[in-house]
Parts: C-alpha cells; structure tokens; sequence
C-alpha cells in the first residue's frame, strides 16, 4: 500500500505498473504509464523531499563518484525527460511512492522516533541499531540489501 496520497488518476497509472515483472513485455508495458505516474507525482510535490534527494542529490550516493543516481542516468546518455521511462527508473519510483523496503514495525519505530524532534540524532540511532539488526534477521533480509534500504 502506498505511503503517500495518490490522486484516483496516480492509483489507475499505479495499477498498471508491474513493479515484479516476470517479462520484458510486462516490463515495457510498465513504461509508459510509469512516466505519467511521475509526471504527475512531481507536478503535485506529492513525493517526499528525502526520498527525492535520495536520487537528485549526490552526497545520497555514496557509490556515486560525486555523482546523483539521476546524474548516472544522465552520463549514460538519458536525457531529463526520459529517465522516468527508463527500465531501471523503476525501483526509484516504487521508492517514491512506498519507502523503503523494510518491516513495517521497524519503519514505524523509526517514524515514532523522529516524531519528537524531526529528525534522528547519533544518539537515536544507536538506540534503533539492536531493534534494526533484530528486524533484519527475524525477516531473514540480506544484510546489503537491507543496508541500503535503511539508509534511504
């Protein structure tokens, strides 16, 4: 279920999405409505500033080489208009509209914790790391994996 609010046009876009697919027919088919999705989702603001960032800005990219994940695109030769039709777009805008890909009682932990203050201190995360670890193991995630979605 998506964390942000969709508009009944963004839920019928999201529908015809294939975020597993199983063939590269359901995969192209995904791209046309998966661009209108983003178009739509950016013209409103619906898209949480974080998660953006986690995209547009570089120092989210720690692998990067000074470089956003959407500056990669753009090398590689994708221009602006086109990189929210590009296959590997996708697991970006499942990002946007669901968050990270983690247990939903660690994701709320996390939530309750920044609700006092906005935002988590080193002390907060220290406090969250046993709870983290544990979430990580009872739902038998790979640890890299589950790394990455934690950091978004």
């Amino acid at each position: 279920m998506p964390d942000i609010e969709l508009t009944e046009r963004e839920s019928e876009l999201l529908s015809e999405i294939a975020f597993r697919y199983t063939s590269h027919d359901e995969l192209r088919a995904s791209l046309t409505p998966m661009a209108a999705l983003t178009a739509s989702l950016l013209e409103r603001g619906a898209i949480p500033e974080v998660r953006l960032l986690y995209f547009t800005d570089p120092e989210r990219n720690p692998g990067g080489r000074g470089k956003s994940r959407q500056q990669i695109f753009e090398r590689n030769g994708t221009s602006e208009a086109e990189i929210s039709a590009h296959p590997h777009f996708l697991k970006y805008l499942k990002y946007f509209i669901y968050g990270p890909d983690l247990p939903l009682s660690i994701v709320a932990k996390f939530k309750e914790t920044m609700s006092f203050s906005g935002y988590l201190t080193a002390g907060d995360i220290n406090d969250l790391v046993p709870a983290a670890r544990a979430a990580v193991r009872s739902a038998r995630l790979s640890p890299h994996e589950a790394a990455e979605e934690f950091h978004k």
